[in-house]
């Protein structure tokens, strides 16, 4: 079909044109490091504040240096995946989080807890603090610019109460680790990194994440992701969407990765396994469903238990 005359043709761009434009790039790196550079020296307050926070930084996500507890939740992977899900009702969750206070992702959180200690306790494991460091990515957006195009993504790392046998209690631990993850800002630790970039001189930034990355991962265990989806149902030439089960990778020595996705009243919880690791997936992900019954339980019999008198 030839374009019309009101409709341009659009032509690749040729090797050589790229060539040339790779080549000014290239010319204009040592002119970005001036800058960088002259900016610094402007500014030196904020570049050692920059400074400090990409160090902090790096050494809160050099996991090294605070080891996991040793478990059968972590280890070398294979190239083969086992998954499961399990799907609970958002209006549950939601109605623990209003009994009990936090946020719906505390309840998630605490949730999950019960799923990998009940896994560990059908290994025969007994499980003990520190013992699941997980990786919680969360949203940076400054307030009010929640419409903003593109993700502003940082991460957490907190560690799930799995040594906690009371679910409520179990809640509250969770409540109290992420209060003190938000207080301390380390969501902008991750960020950090980025943002060392934009002051500092590029090999120095470059260096920095590559010794991170570098180190042996031996903290995190776990990756739990909570987006929430379509309050309203969705459709397709007049076919309704039943479901949206959510899935996450796994990598390193992460053996267990747990992704949760909201849609139409339900919460789907999607774990993704190593496949000769993790042969009982399906018992941490009906864990996982047993947490919220457990918490649903103990919400429903405080809000009908009488009041004692003013």
């Amino acid at each position: 079909m030839q374009p019309s005359e009101n409709q341009p043709s659009v032509r690749p761009p040729s090797a050589s044109s790229l060539a040339v434009q790779a080549a000014a790039d290239m010319m204009q790196l040592p002119l970005r490091q001036a800058r960088a550079l002259s900016a610094a020296v402007a500014d030196p307050g904020r570049t050692i504040r920059q400074a400090v926070g990409g160090a902090r930084a790096v050494a809160r996500f050099s996991p090294s240096l605070w080891p996991a507890v040793r478990s059968s939740l972590s280890g070398n992977i294979g190239k083969q995946r086992r998954y499961a899900w399990t799907r609970v009702s958002l209006e549950d969750v939601k109605t623990i989080k209003r009994e009990f206070g936090g946020t719906v992702n505390d309840v998630v959180l605490a949730a999950i807890s019960s799923g990998f200690r009940t896994l560990l306790l059908d290994r025969g494991e007994q499980p003990e603090p520190h013992e699941v460091p997980s990786l919680v990515p969360v949203s940076v957006r400054a307030p009010g610019d929640e419409s903003g195009f593109g993700n502003q993504v940082s991460a957490m790392v907190t560690n799930l109460p799995v040594h906690i046998a009371d679910p409520v209690e179990r809640l509250a631990a969770v409540r109290t680790e992420q209060d003190s993850l938000k207080a301390s800002h380390e969501a902008m630790l991750g960020q950090a990194l980025v943002e060392l970039g934009r002051y500092s001189v590029y090999p120095l930034t470059s260096w920095l994440v590559r010794k991170m990355f570098w180190l042996p991962q031996r903290e995190i265990v776990t990756v739990t992701t909570n987006v929430p989806g379509p309050r309203q149902p969705l459709y397709w030439m007049g076919r309704r969407l039943e479901e949206i089960i959510p899935y996450v990778p796994i990598a390193s020595r992460v053996r267990i990765s747990i992704s949760i996705f909201s849609y139409d009243g339900d919460m789907t919880f999607g774990v993704t396994g190593d496949y000769a690791a993790n042969p009982d997936l399906d018992v941490l992900a009906q864990g996982i469903a047993h947490g919220v019954s457990e918490l649903l339980l103990v919400a429903t019999l405080a809000r009908t238990r009488p009041r004692p008198p003013s």
